[in-house]
Formats: structure tokens, C-alpha cells, sequence
């Protein structure tokens, strides 16, 4: 066989398994919006966070504001997840909106990301939304949950689809899973009652693609570090002129690279592991190593929450991030009736 047919091989794979993706999301997609499949229906307001793309989109801290935000308008939340990554099988509480109940190992990193940020409001996870969002109502009495990471899981009822979309990544190749990005056709975003742009403006044939669909614009925002040797917060401005090592364990490093590089800070290393990546004391000896030249680590806040109980006197710093939202006024009305009290 030739080197260059040898070549083709695997991009043909791809495609193949590309097009049977394919062919299996139009299928499920098409059998839930019919009625062949049967969608559950929780007797509260549920509001979906989710998107058509694999990799990072924002859809964790989008979940921390929109949380947020809903607290203080004094509307009970409860947020459900699938707890991807997590060792909990079945349905388990990863907090009861007074106390952590799991750590990051059993409840995945995202989710505990989720309950350490919003102290207040309970974080459930499980694959079988429903029977956690039956378990939420019974337990915590929400007025709206959030179906987090939920565009896809189309076996649940929801009252708003929420899909958020990466300016930079766009719809990549093109392609669904495995030759591209996409987790369903682009098609798939009619469904959407609104969509969240991070980071820039989607292209001419991008925005296109979304139709009548609203288009919101938000992007990231540093706000504080956090040595973890000590909880001891600083703001995201002590970063400038430092030279650290860059540690990340998520889907797209670059973006938090970027991050770093806006805020002044030197990187003189990047250490980049796998997406959801467990940390072991091996790691940890690995980075002191790689401290030579620099200052100190910064990690993602997603990785920070990992490491924690491994670096003893290491210094790393955990950066976090909030996001800001602009043209506000337009998604607080689309929010206005999830509001307790509201309309």
C-alpha cells in the first residue's frame, strides 16, 4: 500500500465515524422533538446551560453567575449536573447549599467548582437529570433549576435553552465528533432561545447559522488569586510583572495563557495535562521541578480546586474567573420570568 493511501486512512475513519455521529444525534433529536421518545417534565422552571461544541464554551462560570444572579433576586436555585469525571454512581449531593458534601474526585472538578463558588445554593449530580431534579424538589423546594451542560440531554423538559459558543472556535471543521468539534448539526441550534458569545463576534456564515436566534455577548474576567497554601485571596492585578509557570488541565490552555498574558504576568513555562486531569503526588514533584525561573504556578480555578490538598508549601496560586456580560439588560429580560415573583 502506498504512504500516501496509508495516510488517508485515518482521516476516512474519522469521517465515517463523523457521519455515524451524526446520523445517531439527527436520529435521537428527531424521535425527542416527535414525541417517539418521551420527555419528563419537572413541576418547576428549568433553565439549560449547555452547547454544540466539545471543549470549553464558559459554561461553568456562566452557571456561577447565572446562580447568582437568581439569588439575588431572592429565587431559590438548585443546580444539576452530570458530574462528569466524578466517582459517584448514581445521584449524589455535592452540596446542600450549607456544606460541601464531596469532594472533587467524587463529584467531578466542574461541579465542586460549582458548590465552592456558590455556597448557598445546592449542587446535585447524576446522568438521570430527572429523577435529580425530582430529588431537588422534594429536598431543597427550588423555584428554577439549572440543567447544567444540558443542551443535548433532551430527555428533560426545559423553559429556556441557553447555548453558549467559543468567537474563536466557532463551529471548528465543521465536522461532528470524532473528525470535528461538534456534538450535533449546527441546525441543532434552532432549538436555542438564546446564545451566549464568548469572546468576540461569531463570523458572517456563523451568525447566519443561529438565524432568528438572540445573540449575547460576554467574555472573561480575572478577579482574584488564590494561594492555596493559605485561602489568602489577592487581586488578579498581583499577577503583573510576576514570572510563573502556567498549569492547566483544561480543554483549550491557550485561552488561559492569553488570560495570564493580558494580565502582565511572565510566563516562562506552560505545563498543559488533559482535560479533567487527576492530580497525583507525582505531578506535584514534577512542577516543583519546573519552578526553576519562576516565581510561583498559576493554575486554572477548575485545577486549583484539585490540587489543593497536594502542594503542601508549593506555591501555586489559582486563578479565578467571573464573567461579564455585555448588553445585560437584554438577558435580564429574558430571565425576568424565572424570577420568584416576577410577571
Amino acid at each position: 500500500m502506498k504512504e500516501k493511501e496509508i495516510g488517508l486512512l485515518p482521516h476516512a475513519l474519522l469521517y465515517f465515524l463523523s457521519v455515524l455521529y451524526s446520523i445517531g444525534a439527527r436520529l435521537k433529536i428527531r424521535l425527542y422533538l416527535s414525541g417517539s421518545l418521551e420527555r419528563k417534565e419537572l413541576p418547576c422552571k428549568v433553565i439549560s446551560i449547555g452547547n454544540i461544541t466539545s471543549g470549553g464554551t464558559g459554561k461553568t462560570p456562566f452557571a456561577v453567575w447565572l446562580a447568582g444572579y437568581l439569588k439575588k433576586k431572592n429565587t431559590r436555585v438548585v443546580i444539576l449536573s452530570r458530574g462528569y469525571k466524578g466517582s459517584v454512581k448514581g445521584m449524589g449531593v455535592v452540596s446542600d447549599g450549607q456544606k460541601i458534601l464531596l469532594g472533587p474526585s467524587e463529584a467531578g472538578d466542574e461541579p465542586y467548582l460549582m458548590a465552592k463558588r456558590l455556597k448557598d445554593v445546592p449542587v446535585i449530580v447524576g446522568a438521570e437529570r430527572y429523577r435529580s431534579g425530582l430529588y431537588a424538589i422534594e429536598n431543597f423546594n427550588p423555584d428554577c433549576i439549572i440543567l447544567d451542560d444540558g443542551f443535548q440531554h433532551m430527555r428533560l423538559k426545559r423553559d429556556l435553552d441557553v447555548v453558549l459558543i467559543d468567537a474563536v472556535e466557532g463551529f471548528g471543521n465543521g465536522y461532528l465528533l470524532p473528525r470535528g468539534v461538534l456534538r450535533e448539526p449546527v441546525e441543532g441550534l434552532k432549538r436555542a432561545h438564546i446564545v451566549m458569545v464568548k469572546g468576540g463576534i461569531l463570523a458572517p456564515e456563523e451568525r447566519r447559522a443561529l438565524g432568528p436566534v438572540p445573540l449575547i455577548e460576554f467574555s472573561y474576567r480575572p478577579s482574584v488569586v488564590v494561594d492555596l497554601r493559605g485561602n489568602i485571596e489577592r487581586e488578579a492585578a498581583y499577577l503583573k510583572g510576576k514570572r510563573v509557570v502556567a498549569l492547566s488541565g483544561i480543554a483549550k490552555p491557550e485561552s488561559f495563557l492569553k488570560t495570564l498574558d493580558a494580565l502582565g504576568a511572565i510566563v516562562v513555562k506552560s505545563l498543559n495535562y488533559p482535560d479533567h486531569h487527576t492530580y497525583t503526588t507525582e505531578d506535584v514533584e514534577a512542577m516543583k521541578r519546573e519552578l526553576t525561573g519562576a516565581e510561583l504556578i498559576v493554575a486554572t480555578e477548575k485545577d486549583g480546586v484539585k490540587l489543593k490538598n497536594l502542594i503542601q508549601t508549593l506555591p501555586i496560586y489559582a486563578l479565578q474567573i467571573d464573567i461579564e456580560v455585555k448588553g445585560v439588560e437584554r438577558l435580564e429580560r429574558a430571565l425576568k420570568p424565572f424570577v420568584k415573583g416576577a410577571g
